[in-house]
Protein backbone atom coordinates (compact mmCIF):
# COMPACT_ATOMS: atom_id res chain seq x y z
CA UNK A 1 0.00 0.00 0.00
CA UNK A 2 1.26 3.13 -0.70
CA UNK A 3 0.95 5.40 2.21
CA UNK A 4 1.09 9.12 2.41
CA UNK A 5 1.35 10.72 5.57
CA UNK A 6 0.40 14.40 6.15
CA UNK A 7 0.19 14.34 2.01
CA UNK A 8 3.75 13.05 2.16
CA UNK A 9 5.35 10.50 0.21
CA UNK A 10 7.22 7.82 2.31
CA UNK A 11 10.27 8.82 0.58
CA UNK A 12 9.57 12.37 1.77
CA UNK A 13 8.50 11.53 5.03
CA UNK A 14 11.59 9.53 5.68
CA UNK A 15 13.94 12.16 4.76
CA UNK A 16 12.27 13.60 8.02
CA UNK A 17 12.59 11.00 10.13
CA UNK A 18 15.94 10.86 9.85
CA UNK A 19 17.30 8.09 12.30
CA UNK A 20 14.49 8.05 13.83
CA UNK A 21 13.49 4.69 12.74
CA UNK A 22 9.79 4.98 14.86
CA UNK A 23 9.07 7.02 13.04
CA UNK A 24 9.76 5.91 9.85
CA UNK A 25 6.96 5.40 7.30
CA UNK A 26 7.59 1.60 7.31
CA UNK A 27 6.96 1.76 11.00
CA UNK A 28 3.83 3.53 10.71
CA UNK A 29 2.60 1.38 8.49
CA UNK A 30 3.26 -1.61 10.90
CA UNK A 31 1.17 -0.29 13.44
CA UNK A 32 -1.61 0.62 11.22
CA UNK A 33 -1.23 -3.09 9.92
CA UNK A 34 -1.11 -4.37 12.89
CA UNK A 35 -3.81 -2.20 15.17
CA UNK A 36 -6.19 -1.82 11.76
CA UNK A 37 -6.23 1.90 12.43
CA UNK A 38 -4.05 4.20 10.17
CA UNK A 39 -1.80 7.24 11.73
CA UNK A 40 -2.43 10.72 10.80
CA UNK A 41 0.34 13.43 10.50
CA UNK A 42 0.39 16.84 10.73
CA UNK A 43 3.22 18.68 8.67
CA UNK A 44 4.75 22.24 8.37
CA UNK A 45 6.18 23.73 5.33
CA UNK A 46 9.01 26.64 4.35
CA UNK A 47 8.46 27.59 1.16
CA UNK A 48 6.97 24.54 -0.03
CA UNK A 49 9.24 21.99 1.68
CA UNK A 50 8.17 20.25 4.62
CA UNK A 51 10.24 21.40 7.92
CA UNK A 52 8.50 19.65 10.89
CA UNK A 53 5.85 16.81 10.99
CA UNK A 54 4.71 14.22 13.53
CA UNK A 55 2.42 11.79 13.47
CA UNK A 56 -0.54 11.34 15.56
CA UNK A 57 -3.03 8.77 16.39
CA UNK A 58 -7.24 8.67 17.91
CA UNK A 59 -6.88 6.88 21.05
CA UNK A 60 -8.79 3.97 22.24
CA UNK A 61 -8.87 1.33 24.00
CA UNK A 62 -6.94 -0.95 21.93
CA UNK A 63 -3.82 0.85 23.13
CA UNK A 64 -1.39 -0.88 25.33
CA UNK A 65 -1.62 0.24 28.85
CA UNK A 66 1.73 1.83 28.36
CA UNK A 67 0.08 4.15 26.50
CA UNK A 68 -2.97 5.14 28.34
CA UNK A 69 -2.20 8.47 29.86
CA UNK A 70 -5.30 8.35 31.99
CA UNK A 71 -4.25 5.55 33.74
CA UNK A 72 -0.43 6.12 34.26
CA UNK A 73 -0.93 10.00 35.19
CA UNK A 74 -3.53 8.83 37.91
CA UNK A 75 -1.49 5.88 39.52
CA UNK A 76 1.05 8.36 39.94
CA UNK A 77 -1.01 10.85 41.61
CA UNK A 78 -0.97 13.50 38.80
CA UNK A 79 -4.17 15.22 37.49
CA UNK A 80 -4.94 13.02 34.18
CA UNK A 81 -6.67 14.27 30.72
CA UNK A 82 -9.37 12.71 29.75
CA UNK A 83 -8.68 9.37 28.38
CA UNK A 84 -9.61 9.85 25.07
CA UNK A 85 -8.46 12.32 22.30
CA UNK A 86 -5.16 12.13 20.54
CA UNK A 87 -2.00 9.97 21.04
CA UNK A 88 0.74 12.21 19.51
CA UNK A 89 3.61 10.03 17.93
CA UNK A 90 3.45 6.19 16.75
CA UNK A 91 1.22 3.73 18.87
CA UNK A 92 4.30 1.56 19.34
CA UNK A 93 7.81 1.60 20.00
CA UNK A 94 8.46 3.90 22.85
CA UNK A 95 9.61 6.84 21.13
CA UNK A 96 8.12 9.93 19.98
CA UNK A 97 10.17 12.47 17.60
CA UNK A 98 9.18 16.09 15.75
CA UNK A 99 10.32 15.22 13.20
CA UNK A 100 12.71 18.22 11.78
CA UNK A 101 12.56 19.82 15.03
CA UNK A 102 15.99 20.91 15.38
CA UNK A 103 15.74 22.70 12.06
CA UNK A 104 12.23 24.51 12.92
CA UNK A 105 11.58 27.75 14.11
CA UNK A 106 9.69 28.01 17.34
CA UNK A 107 6.93 29.80 14.99
CA UNK A 108 7.38 26.44 12.88
CA UNK A 109 6.75 23.75 15.73
CA UNK A 110 4.03 25.95 17.26
CA UNK A 111 2.08 25.79 14.21
CA UNK A 112 2.68 22.12 13.95
CA UNK A 113 1.33 21.77 17.86
CA UNK A 114 -1.88 24.34 16.28
CA UNK A 115 -2.58 21.74 13.72
CA UNK A 116 -2.37 18.77 16.37
CA UNK A 117 -5.38 20.84 18.65
CA UNK A 118 -7.28 21.21 15.88
CA UNK A 119 -7.18 17.26 14.75
CA UNK A 120 -7.80 16.62 18.36
CA UNK A 121 -10.86 19.23 18.90
CA UNK A 122 -12.55 16.91 15.92
CA UNK A 123 -11.76 13.29 17.95
CA UNK A 124 -12.66 14.67 21.07
CA UNK A 125 -14.83 17.72 21.03
CA UNK A 126 -15.65 17.54 24.64
CA UNK A 127 -12.23 17.40 26.09
CA UNK A 128 -9.93 18.32 23.01
CA UNK A 129 -7.03 15.94 24.75
CA UNK A 130 -3.64 16.18 23.03
CA UNK A 131 -0.65 14.05 24.60
CA UNK A 132 2.73 13.25 23.27
CA UNK A 133 4.22 10.52 25.04
CA UNK A 134 7.36 9.00 25.46
CA UNK A 135 9.34 12.38 23.87
CA UNK A 136 12.90 12.72 24.11
CA UNK A 137 14.30 16.01 26.24
CA UNK A 138 15.73 18.09 22.84
CA UNK A 139 12.19 17.29 21.34
CA UNK A 140 10.54 18.83 24.86
CA UNK A 141 12.64 21.65 25.52
CA UNK A 142 12.01 22.95 21.64
CA UNK A 143 7.86 22.42 22.34
CA UNK A 144 8.28 24.37 25.87
CA UNK A 145 10.39 27.41 23.79
CA UNK A 146 7.73 27.40 20.84
CA UNK A 147 4.81 28.29 24.00
CA UNK A 148 3.64 24.60 25.28
CA UNK A 149 3.71 25.50 29.24
CA UNK A 150 3.24 22.46 30.79
CA UNK A 151 5.48 20.73 32.42
CA UNK A 152 7.10 16.95 31.19
CA UNK A 153 6.26 13.58 33.14
CA UNK A 154 8.88 11.33 33.20
CA UNK A 155 7.59 8.19 31.64
CA UNK A 156 10.39 5.65 31.54
CA UNK A 157 14.37 5.55 31.61
CA UNK A 158 15.81 4.56 27.68
CA UNK A 159 18.87 2.43 27.58
CA UNK A 160 21.09 3.03 24.85
CA UNK A 161 24.35 1.25 24.24
CA UNK A 162 27.11 2.77 22.45
CA UNK A 163 28.86 0.37 20.30
CA UNK A 164 32.86 1.69 19.45
CA UNK A 165 34.75 0.69 16.39
CA UNK A 166 36.28 -2.60 16.85
CA UNK A 167 33.19 -4.30 18.19
CA UNK A 168 33.04 -6.92 20.96
CA UNK A 169 36.76 -6.17 22.26
CA UNK A 170 36.45 -2.43 21.87
CA UNK A 171 33.22 -2.44 23.89
CA UNK A 172 33.86 -4.50 26.40
CA UNK A 173 37.13 -2.92 26.97
CA UNK A 174 34.75 0.34 27.40
CA UNK A 175 32.80 -1.50 30.62
CA UNK A 176 34.13 -1.11 34.05
CA UNK A 177 36.46 -3.86 35.23
CA UNK A 178 33.50 -5.89 37.36
CA UNK A 179 30.63 -5.22 34.29
CA UNK A 180 33.61 -6.29 32.00
CA UNK A 181 34.49 -9.57 33.61
CA UNK A 182 30.67 -10.32 34.31
CA UNK A 183 30.34 -10.27 30.25
CA UNK A 184 33.49 -12.23 29.24
CA UNK A 185 31.78 -14.81 31.97
CA UNK A 186 28.54 -14.73 30.42
CA UNK A 187 30.13 -15.38 26.62
CA UNK A 188 32.20 -18.29 27.58
CA UNK A 189 29.14 -19.61 29.26
CA UNK A 190 26.96 -19.44 26.40
CA UNK A 191 29.57 -21.14 23.84
CA UNK A 192 30.47 -24.08 26.53
CA UNK A 193 26.71 -24.63 26.35
CA UNK A 194 27.09 -25.63 22.48
CA UNK A 195 24.52 -22.70 21.34
CA UNK A 196 24.58 -21.25 17.70
CA UNK A 197 23.31 -17.90 16.30
CA UNK A 198 22.00 -17.96 12.68
CA UNK A 199 21.12 -13.96 11.38
CA UNK A 200 18.52 -14.18 8.88
CA UNK A 201 15.58 -12.05 7.73
CA UNK A 202 11.98 -12.36 9.50
CA UNK A 203 10.31 -13.25 5.83
CA UNK A 204 12.08 -16.93 6.19
CA UNK A 205 11.08 -17.95 9.19
CA UNK A 206 8.52 -15.93 10.69
CA UNK A 207 6.06 -18.89 10.44
CA UNK A 208 8.15 -20.56 13.16
CA UNK A 209 8.13 -18.27 15.90
CA UNK A 210 4.04 -18.32 16.97
CA UNK A 211 4.93 -21.10 19.56
CA UNK A 212 8.30 -19.67 20.84
CA UNK A 213 6.60 -15.64 20.58
CA UNK A 214 3.61 -16.75 22.85
CA UNK A 215 5.39 -18.55 25.60
CA UNK A 216 7.08 -15.47 26.44
CA UNK A 217 4.13 -13.70 26.40
CA UNK A 218 2.40 -16.51 28.88
CA UNK A 219 5.56 -16.20 30.97
CA UNK A 220 5.15 -12.63 31.97
CA UNK A 221 1.27 -12.65 32.19
CA UNK A 222 0.02 -11.75 28.89
CA UNK A 223 -3.53 -13.68 27.70
CA UNK A 224 -2.26 -14.58 23.94
CA UNK A 225 -2.22 -17.75 21.66
CA UNK A 226 0.51 -18.56 18.62
CA UNK A 227 -1.68 -17.71 16.40
CA UNK A 228 -2.55 -14.28 17.39
CA UNK A 229 1.72 -13.86 17.55
CA UNK A 230 1.87 -15.34 14.50
CA UNK A 231 -0.26 -12.34 12.95
CA UNK A 232 1.76 -9.69 14.46
CA UNK A 233 5.31 -12.18 13.20
CA UNK A 234 3.53 -11.98 9.58
CA UNK A 235 2.70 -8.32 9.68
CA UNK A 236 6.46 -7.47 10.56
CA UNK A 237 7.48 -9.54 7.97
CA UNK A 238 5.05 -8.14 4.91
CA UNK A 239 5.22 -3.93 6.28
CA UNK A 240 9.03 -4.22 7.40
CA UNK A 241 10.47 -6.78 4.41
CA UNK A 242 13.91 -7.19 3.95
CA UNK A 243 14.61 -4.48 6.85
CA UNK A 244 13.13 -7.11 9.74
CA UNK A 245 16.04 -9.23 10.86
CA UNK A 246 16.35 -11.97 13.36
CA UNK A 247 18.95 -14.12 15.32
CA UNK A 248 17.69 -17.20 15.15
CA UNK A 249 19.28 -19.31 18.70
CA UNK A 250 20.08 -22.76 17.95
CA UNK A 251 20.52 -25.43 20.44
CA UNK A 252 21.54 -28.99 19.84
CA UNK A 253 17.88 -30.29 19.75
CA UNK A 254 16.31 -27.09 17.46
CA UNK A 255 15.58 -23.23 17.58
CA UNK A 256 14.96 -22.36 21.15
CA UNK A 257 14.63 -18.30 20.75
CA UNK A 258 14.65 -15.55 18.52
CA UNK A 259 15.73 -11.56 18.69
CA UNK A 260 13.41 -9.64 15.83
CA UNK A 261 15.44 -6.31 15.50
CA UNK A 262 16.06 -3.31 13.00
CA UNK A 263 19.23 -1.87 11.86
CA UNK A 264 18.30 1.96 10.93
CA UNK A 265 21.09 4.17 10.31
CA UNK A 266 23.87 4.24 12.47
CA UNK A 267 21.57 2.27 15.32
CA UNK A 268 20.50 -1.46 15.84
CA UNK A 269 16.86 -1.70 17.55
CA UNK A 270 15.96 -4.26 19.38
CA UNK A 271 12.65 -5.39 18.89
CA UNK A 272 10.92 -8.73 19.86
CA UNK A 273 12.57 -11.50 22.17
CA UNK A 274 10.89 -14.82 22.36
CA UNK A 275 12.51 -17.98 24.20
CA UNK A 276 11.59 -21.57 24.94
CA UNK A 277 12.48 -21.36 28.78
CA UNK A 278 12.28 -24.77 29.16
CA UNK A 279 14.61 -25.92 26.88
CA UNK A 280 17.37 -23.39 28.07
CA UNK A 281 20.64 -24.21 29.85
CA UNK A 282 20.80 -21.17 32.16
CA UNK A 283 23.73 -19.91 30.06
CA UNK A 284 22.40 -16.38 29.69
CA UNK A 285 21.18 -16.87 26.51
CA UNK A 286 19.55 -13.70 26.47
CA UNK A 287 22.09 -11.43 26.45
CA UNK A 288 24.16 -13.39 24.23
CA UNK A 289 20.91 -13.52 21.75
CA UNK A 290 20.21 -9.37 22.33
CA UNK A 291 23.27 -8.02 23.34
CA UNK A 292 26.46 -9.23 22.62
CA UNK A 293 26.19 -10.92 18.75
CA UNK A 294 24.93 -8.10 18.03
CA UNK A 295 27.82 -6.16 18.98
CA UNK A 296 29.70 -8.29 17.61
CA UNK A 297 28.73 -7.34 14.26
CA UNK A 298 28.16 -4.06 14.85
CA UNK A 299 31.11 -3.18 12.40
CA UNK A 300 30.07 -5.13 9.78
CA UNK A 301 26.40 -3.42 9.83
CA UNK A 302 27.97 0.21 10.28
CA UNK A 303 26.33 -0.08 14.13
CA UNK A 304 27.48 2.28 16.71
CA UNK A 305 24.84 1.95 19.01
CA UNK A 306 22.00 -0.48 20.09
CA UNK A 307 18.91 0.51 21.58
CA UNK A 308 17.97 -1.78 24.15
CA UNK A 309 14.82 0.46 25.27
CA UNK A 310 13.07 0.60 28.36
CA UNK A 311 12.68 -1.31 31.56
CA UNK A 312 14.99 -3.53 33.11
CA UNK A 313 17.39 -0.69 33.63
CA UNK A 314 19.90 -2.68 36.04
CA UNK A 315 20.31 -5.26 33.57
CA UNK A 316 21.19 -2.73 30.50
CA UNK A 317 23.14 -0.46 32.52
CA UNK A 318 25.53 -3.56 34.08
CA UNK A 319 26.34 -3.38 29.53
CA UNK A 320 27.25 -0.43 29.47
CA UNK A 321 23.93 1.38 28.85
CA UNK A 322 23.12 5.17 29.25
CA UNK A 323 19.79 5.78 30.50
CA UNK A 324 17.91 8.75 28.71
CA UNK A 325 14.98 10.13 29.89
CA UNK A 326 11.28 9.55 28.07
CA UNK A 327 8.88 12.38 28.40
CA UNK A 328 4.70 12.78 28.80
CA UNK A 329 4.09 16.25 27.46
CA UNK A 330 0.66 17.25 27.52
CA UNK A 331 0.21 20.07 24.74
CA UNK A 332 -3.90 20.06 25.49
CA UNK A 333 -5.31 23.72 25.52
CA UNK A 334 -6.25 24.78 29.20
CA UNK A 335 -4.24 21.81 30.56
CA UNK A 336 -5.09 20.05 33.59
CA UNK A 337 -1.18 19.78 34.08
CA UNK A 338 -0.73 23.47 33.92
CA UNK A 339 -1.06 24.59 37.62
CA UNK A 340 0.42 20.82 38.66
CA UNK A 341 4.56 21.80 37.73
CA UNK A 342 5.32 21.32 41.44
CA UNK A 343 3.73 17.86 41.97
CA UNK A 344 5.38 17.09 38.49
CA UNK A 345 9.02 17.85 39.61
CA UNK A 346 8.37 16.34 42.57
CA UNK A 347 7.31 13.02 40.59
CA UNK A 348 10.24 13.25 38.23
CA UNK A 349 12.78 13.85 41.19
CA UNK A 350 11.83 10.75 42.96
CA UNK A 351 12.00 8.48 39.37
CA UNK A 352 15.72 10.21 39.19
CA UNK A 353 16.78 9.80 42.60
CA UNK A 354 15.80 6.37 42.43
CA UNK A 355 18.39 5.60 39.66
CA UNK A 356 20.80 7.69 41.48
CA UNK A 357 20.66 6.06 44.64
CA UNK A 358 21.02 2.15 42.54
CA UNK A 359 24.89 1.81 42.83
CA UNK A 360 23.99 -0.24 39.46
CA UNK A 361 22.78 2.58 37.71
CA UNK A 362 24.15 5.36 39.38
CA UNK A 363 26.72 6.59 36.78
CA UNK A 364 24.53 5.57 33.81
CA UNK A 365 21.98 7.99 33.60
CA UNK A 366 22.85 10.44 31.35
CA UNK A 367 22.18 13.66 33.50
CA UNK A 368 22.24 16.68 31.37
CA UNK A 369 19.22 14.95 29.56
CA UNK A 370 17.28 14.78 33.07
CA UNK A 371 18.30 17.99 34.92
CA UNK A 372 16.40 20.80 33.33
CA UNK A 373 12.68 19.06 34.59
CA UNK A 374 13.48 17.67 37.93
Amino acid sequence: MDRRLGGLSASTWDRLAGRDFYSSAAWLGFCATDFGRESGAVVCHRDGEPVCAVPYVAADDSLFSSYRWHDLLGAAGLPAPGAEGLLVGPREGYQTHFLGASGATSAELADVVGQLRKEAAAADPVGQTCVAMYLGTDDVLALRAAGVTTTPVLLEADAWIEVPEGGLPAWEASLSRNNRSNARTDIRRFQDAGYRIEQVSVTECWQRLGELASATQAKYGHDTSPDVELRSLRNHAECMGAAARVALLHAPDGVVGFCIHYVWHDTLFLRWVGLDYDRLADAREYFSLCYYSNIERADELGVRWLHAGVKTVDAKARRGARLRPLWLLDLTENSVLADAGDAVRAHNAAYHARLKSNPITTKAVDDDAWRPFI
